[in-house]
């Protein structure tokens, strides 16, 4: 009997403290060792992941970027990026319900109002090989159309980077940011490149569009590296996330055909099953 509570009490452990299965696992579309989704030309290019709602996306002049394990993180998989010089760019993007525009994808549908998001965040990884500007990493973006009507041309965004928080650029080791409402964002499109410089928080951001755009709302999520990243550049990113409206949304890249490496806390969860059978044995 006391063998069977200690199982029942080290699973209800599992299934509530958040370990390994809170994330939506989205997979590549090839088995191991995964995708690499490349575009030579000048003219951005996407792929769709499956039906999961990610895309990779804005692909152009040699970048490359795909789901597979040559940098594994929460499993046998990440996002892995690659730029050989400044003209390159790719994006992995979460697009609801997007349109294929030409050969890239577009955002037509929304995730909610941009005064209900209340943070966002991702693990990302920069290889210490690489040549471009070291305070460089893949950036995390929240895209925004301004007056909530899909089909103007309104399109925006606020984009996350290191060097605008007064936070160092740590090469080959995984950090984990999370974007709050003290998080200093830079914009782009319609809002203007750098509106107001790069030190604007995510609390002054929705204060202002409060007035200006009161019906701004997120149509998607980018994660990204290059344009004007003048070098070679080597990274990842993993563990996407966001909170709109007190909701959660959790992302976890992932690969099939390759065992997942046991999280720490099962294999301390078999290690005390070994134990517990032990001293049953012993009893």
């Amino acid at each position: 009997m006391r063998l069977h509570a200690g199982i029942a009490a080290a699973a209800l452990w599992l299934a509530t403290s958040g370990v390994a299965g809170a994330a939506t696992i989205v997979t590549a579309n090839n088995p191991a060792p995964g995708d690499s989704f490349t575009n030579a030309g000048p003219t951005n290019q996407g792929q769709a992941i499956g039906t999961s709602g990610w895309y990779y996306n804005n692909v152009r002049n040699g970048g490359t970027v795909g789901i597979n394990t040559t940098l594994p993180r929460n499993g046998n998989g990440s996002a892995w990026f690659q730029n050989l010089d400044g003209a390159d760019k790719a994006d992995i993007e979460f697009l609801p319900n997007a349109a294929n525009i030409a050969g890239n994808f577009v955002s037509v549908g929304s995730l909610g109002a941009f005064s209900a998001l209340s943070t966002f965040g991702y693990e990302w990884y920069r290889d210490g090989t690489s040549t471009n500007p070291a305070v460089q990493h893949p950036a995390l973006r929240v895209l925004l159309d301004l007056d909530g009507n899909l089909l103007t041309n309104d399109r925006a965004g606020l984009v996350f980077e290191r060097a605008y928080n007064s936070l160092p650029t740590l090469p080959d080791q995984w950090v984990a940011d999370t974007i709050g409402a003290s998080t200093n964002l830079w914009s782009f499109g319609a809002l203007g490149f750098a509106t107001g410089g790069y030190g604007v928080t995510l609390a002054q951001w929705q204060a202002q569009l409060a007035t200006a755009f009161p019906n701004a709302v997120i149509v998607g999520f980018s994660a990204g590296v290059g344009s004007g990243w003048n070098g070679v550049f080597t990274g990842a990113v993993d563990s996407i996330t966001w909170t709109i409206g007190g909701q959660t949304s959790s992302f976890n890249f992932e690969v099939t055909g390759v065992p997942v490496p046991e999280p720490a806390a099962l294999a301390l969860f078999g290690l005390a099953l070994a134990g517990l059978a032990a001293a049953r044995r012993r009893a």
